[in-house]
């Protein structure tokens, strides 16, 4: 079974874990204080319909091995907790319940073979902001598997951030492409930064370098399209780290690597994310932006080995389209 949450729908995650059995055991570490303490949270729950569920996480106390809370989650150092509503239950097969953020939570629990229990946990009304609850519960599902086996886990947190990585890809994915430029690093890593090259082959205007910090306009003239870039990281020769988007439009990032490949060659690689929108529209968001900065580094390709101007960015769509 796919230990991994998908996604069913935009805003809807669910998980599927076959867990040991019976289906009274794991039941009641769903809903015993105590139990489910050791694996998500503690905190009581009236156990009815409309019944109040009070949940309290304390992530370092989840495993033995200690570990340093992520800097963006520091303010759960010393805990945290809210409050939801029992929406369903049926014992011990079915129980939901408000989450916070407006979102809900269900546990669904089947018999299956040789005593397990098949657990599917669905957490639905999520915003894409919200998919960082996957790491979470895939960790947290962990700890139950192995705390119904008597066995003990790494550092709840460890295990997050590992899981995060993986996640972004697999529910956010990222548009990404690559290509071999025949020129060094520094004169490859300039062409980005300096304006004065970059609108040779992709953008028509822009107000300024690319420097940490600094915020300037790209226009593309031909299509009558500005994007307001703020630069978010630069290491020399090495990478550029920018947010890109349009004013109250979809802001994303973006970055560039730059690797030395032999004699005086340079490999750089694009990765752009934080699309929005349903699954599709995401995927096409993807598919489009990985599509046009191949076109982008086509173009450079072109004018840094053989100083021509393939106006590619331009000639992609001659109609303004």
């Amino acid at each position: 079974m796919e230990q991994y949450g998908i996604l069913t729908a935009p805003d809807t995650l669910r998980f599927e874990r076959t867990l040991p059995g019976p289906i009274e055991k794991v039941w009641a570490y769903l809903t015993d204080p105590d139990k489910r303490g050791l694996w998500l949270a503690r905190g009581d729950m009236e156990l009815v319909e409309g019944g109040r569920v009070t949940l309290q996480f304390f992530h370092q106390e989840l495993s033995p091995v200690q570990g340093p809370v992520p800097e963006k989650f520091k303010g759960m150092d010393q805990g945290h907790s809210f409050t939801g509503k029992v929406l369903r239950i049926n014992a011990p097969y079915l129980l939901a319940f408000t989450w916070e953020g407006g979102s809900e939570v269900s546990f669904e629990l089947e018999p299956d073979q040789n005593n397990t229990v098949r657990l599917t946990v669905t957490h639905r009304r999520l915003t894409p902001g919200q998919y960082s609850a996957a790491p979470g519960w895939h960790a947290h599902l962990d700890i139950l598997d192995a705390r119904l086996q008597g066995k003990t886990t790494d550092n709840f947190w460890k295990s997050f951030l590992q899981l995060e990585a993986a996640y972004q890809k697999r529910l956010v994915p990222a548009a990404e492409t690559g290509m071999l430029i025949r020129k060094p690093v520094a004169e490859v890593f300039e062409a980005f930064i300096d304006p004065a090259i970059t609108t040779k082959f992709w953008f028509t205007k822009s107000t300024g370098k690319l420097e940490k910090g600094k915020t300037v306009q790209w226009t593309w003239e031909m299509y009558n399209v500005t994007s307001t870039v703020t630069v978010l990281n630069i290491v020399p020769g090495k990478t550029i780290e920018i947010h890109w988007g349009s004013p109250g439009g979809e802001v994303n990032r973006v970055e560039w690597s730059f690797k030395p490949i032999g004699e005086g060659m340079t490999f750089v690689d694009i990765v752009m994310d934080g699309f929005h929108g349903d699954q599709q529209e995401i995927l096409e968001k993807v598919s489009g932006s990985a599509s046009g900065f191949c076109w982008v580094l086509a173009g450079l390709k072109a004018l840094l080995e053989f100083n021509v101007r393939l106006n590619l960015v331009a000639d992609r769509f001659p109609q303004g389209k």
